[in-house]
């Protein structure tokens, strides 16, 4: 997706949690300030949202409009391992995917080691780790092979699928 990823080393202020409404279901994101600090998905999580963010609705006019760029700030996490990984993710366009292995030869390194950090993304969506399949199938989706995290997986790659025809 094409997410302008603005990284921020550190902020303060009150966290708020807000709700984003995507095609494979609702996404809680913990803001503060303008920096989204992390994200999770409702239905998985049972997380329920306590405010309104002009994130909120730009977010929210991406999915009738994938094809604009839409900036977003993320408080910087992770190991630079992770980091790397994260950015190669990024590079994947919309629409496409990759495997565990392609990916790890991309950046010189192990496919379980991209797995880890696919499955430590604190960011699911704007780092489309969801574009990651396994070598003889769908892979993982959130440190998950079975159960709801895979539904929300199959409903982004079809939302992509169908926005790149």
């Amino acid at each position: 997706m094409p997410f302008i990823i603005q990284w921020v080393d550190s902020v303060s202020g009150t966290q708020e949690l807000i709700s984003l409404n995507t095609p494979a279901g609702k996404l809680i994101l913990s803001i503060r300030q303008d920096v989204i600090t992390n994200a999770d998905w409702a239905q998985v999580y049972g997380l329920e949202p306590s405010g309104e963010h002009q994130i909120q609705q730009n977010l929210e006019y991406y999915w009738t409009n994938p094809d604009i760029a839409i900036p977003v700030k993320l408080l910087r996490q992770g190991s630079a391992y992770r980091q790397l990984v994260w950015a190669a993710l990024c590079q994947i366009p919309i629409g496409e995917t990759m495997s565990y292995s392609a990916l790890a030869k991309t950046i010189a390194s192990a496919a379980r080691a991209v797995g880890n950090a696919c499955k430590d993304n604190p960011y699911p969506l704007f780092i489309p780790c969801h574009r990651i399949i396994s070598a003889s199938g769908m892979g993982g989706y959130c440190g998950q092979t079975e159960g709801e995290f895979m539904a929300i997986k199959r409903l982004l790659l079809a939302y992509e699928a169908a926005f790149k025809k």
